[in-house]
């Protein structure tokens, strides 16, 4: 058996594909759990937080070298970040990702020959705030307190926002459909669970409106339709903390070309045994079994290439606990003196707005007390080559799909390119990657493994001074294994 600490990204990137990955590749593409270098593998905890936006900054320098301590002081105390608010572009278009996962207790293990299961439970959180508009994200963050924002007319008809978190509880299977000495086709599934534990949207955005100052706040010809769990019951424990259920799946399929060499190793070594079941010893150390001519071990160079294709987080959550949807409009609506409201709870907001739209009326806004919301669905490819001995080279896609107008959360589209030398005891991989979500991103990261200690990211620049801080994707993680 041995222990490991692992490095996760939201995508895992340089991971997943690997041969130590474990339960953790069912979440990229479900037949990969079939074909590792594992007999079984069990995660006691791991944790993964991508954020990015090109709006807010914290400058270069501003905090201490992986100083998650000195941003969260920032975040609390808002003295570190700086916006990118132009003035004489108060409609330029902005966007945000937040991805987070914690995956608690799980397991994957070989039940028969050619057949693998597993089950994850996991925490998940995502949002994103696509095109909002300068001058909303300033007035958000000066408390509408800018002065150069006053007197202006102002127009909002892109921003949207949708957010959502849930609890996942996962059952996967994967197994070999077809097999002889050139390779190997493998299927898997996963099924899911999903408990929603909060959310909330905002579109149809279309707002004119002005700050007079500290007493005016005033919109034409505006409307506008949210909605939101009620964020407030988690003072009242975790059975009010479940606003929703629902039901996710991943389908995934892998190929597996096999290195020729070792397969013609292992026949050589069953005809000089006439059939009889054998052992060969693969090149980097590892062996496995021949039977009929045919390798059936796992090692780090047992294959020229394997590709996958996978389709994951399709489903959604029906939000219908403690959970309201709105709708404002208004040809003239004045919020007097908003600068003087002390707003404590959700419902005291919504019926605040909603007074100030319909003319005092503070319930007109409620237009019903369910939504669902979609999961970050995407499609992805994965290939992975062995170039040389224990030298890999791995391409990934993640294509996020939109939900139209229905509310849902979009996972980010990634691109990348993951050379990697992976040993039982040393891996050591360099992500090159592009995210998008509304902008492009390049990335550069790495991963590092020695013994059983792991570190890295998928963009860590900004955690060691190199350059602004827009945003961070760190990951860590523990699991156990027994290799074959």
């Amino acid at each position: 058996m041995q222990a490991g600490v692992y490095l996760f990204a939201q995508e895992f990137l340089g991971v997943r594909n690997g041969h130590y990955a474990g339960i953790q590749a069912a979440l990229l593409n479900p037949a990969g759990i079939e074909g590792q270098s594992l007999k079984w593998d069990v995660n006691v905890a791991s944790v993964g937080v991508l954020f990015d936006n090109n709006y807010l900054y914290i400058p270069k320098g501003d905090v201490p070298v992986l100083g998650f301590g000195a941003i969260l002081k920032g975040i609390k105390h808002e003295n570190k970040f700086v916006t990118k608010f132009d003035a004489a572009s108060p409609d330029k278009h902005y966007h945000f990702v937040l991805a987070s996962e914690i995956l608690g207790p799980s397991f994957q293990a070989e039940i028969a020959d050619r057949q693998v299961i597993g089950f994850t439970f996991a925490a998940r959180a995502y949002a994103n705030i696509s095109d909002f508009t300068g001058h909303v994200a300033q007035n958000a963050y000066d408390y509408m307190r800018n002065k150069d924002l006053w007197d202006r007319s102002l127009h909002d008809n892109s921003t949207r926002l949708n957010g959502m978190a849930w609890l996942e509880y996962g059952l996967h299977y994967a197994a070999i459909l077809s097999k002889d000495d050139r390779g190997e086709l493998a299927v898997g599934v996963g099924l899911k669970y999903l408990e929603g534990i909060g959310a909330a949207y905002v579109k149809n955005t279309n707002l004119n409106y002005m700050i007079g100052d500290t007493t005016q706040l005033i919109f034409t010809n505006s409307n506008l339709d949210y909605g939101r769990t009620e964020y407030d019951t988690y003072r009242r424990g975790h059975r009010q903390l479940n606003h929703g259920h629902g039901f996710g799946a991943d389908l995934g399929v892998t190929y597996t070309r096999y290195n020729e060499g070792v397969t013609a190793a292992a026949s050589g070594s069953a005809a000089s045994g006439s059939g009889t079941p054998g052992s060969v010893a693969a090149g980097d150390g590892t062996s496995g079994s021949v039977t009929a001519g045919k390798w059936t071990g796992r090692g780090t160079s047992n294959y020229i290439y394997k590709l996958g294709f996978s389709l994951i987080d399709v489903g959604r959550i029906r939000f219908n606990r403690h959970t309201s949807l709105f709708h404002l409009q208004s040809d003239s609506a004045n919020f007097a003196n908003w600068s003087a409201y002390d707003l404590k709870t959700n419902n005291q907001v919504d019926r605040t707005i909603s007074a100030a739209f319909y003319q005092g009326d503070s319930t007109k806004s409620l237009a019903g007390s369910s939504f669902k919301m979609g999961l970050p669905a995407a499609i992805s490819v994965q290939a992975d080559w062995n170039c040389y001995g224990n030298f890999f080279v791995n391409a990934t896609i993640v294509k996020g799909f939109g939900h139209g107008n229905r509310q849902g959360v979009v996972r980010p589209d990634v691109y990348s390119l993951t050379p990697r030398y992976e040993s039982r005891w040393v891996d050591v991989s360099i992500p090159f990657s592009v995210i998008y979500y509304g902008r492009w991103r390049p990335r550069l990261g790495f991963a590092f493994r020695a013994g059983y200690f792991f570190f890295g990211g998928d963009a860590p620049a900004g955690l060691f001074k190199l350059r602004n801080m827009y945003g961070v994707d760190f990951y860590a993680g523990v699991h156990f294994f027994s290799k074959r």
